[in-house]
C-alpha cells in the first residue's frame, strides 16, 4: 500500500503572473515549489514576509518575488 502525500501541489507556476496579487500558503508554495506547511513555517520564523489572519497565511506576490530575487542575488538557493 502506498502512502499519498498530503498537500502535494497539483500544478506548477511557470510565470509569476499566474498568481493572484494576494495568495495563500498553497499558492505561494506553487511558486516556491514548497509545501504549504513549509511556507507557513518560513512565515512564522520571519524568513518569508506574510501575514496571518485567523488560521490562514496571506502573502503578497511582490514579496514572494523579492524573496526569490534575494536568494538568487546571494547565490544561495535552499
Amino acid at each position: 500500500m502506498t502512502t499519498r502525500r498530503i498537500n502535494k501541489p497539483r500544478r506548477i507556476i511557470h510565470d509569476v503572473e499566474e498568481l493572484p496579487v494576494i495568495c495563500g500558503a498553497a499558492e505561494a508554495g506553487l511558486l516556491l515549489r514548497l509545501t504549504p506547511e513549509t511556507v507557513a513555517r518560513m512565515a512564522r520564523q520571519g524568513t518569508l514576509n506574510g501575514r496571518k489572519q485567523g488560521q490562514v497565511w496571506f502573502f503578497r506576490r511582490d514579496d514572494l518575488v523579492a524573496y526569490l530575487d534575494d536568494l538568487f542575488s546571494q547565490g544561495v538557493v535552499q
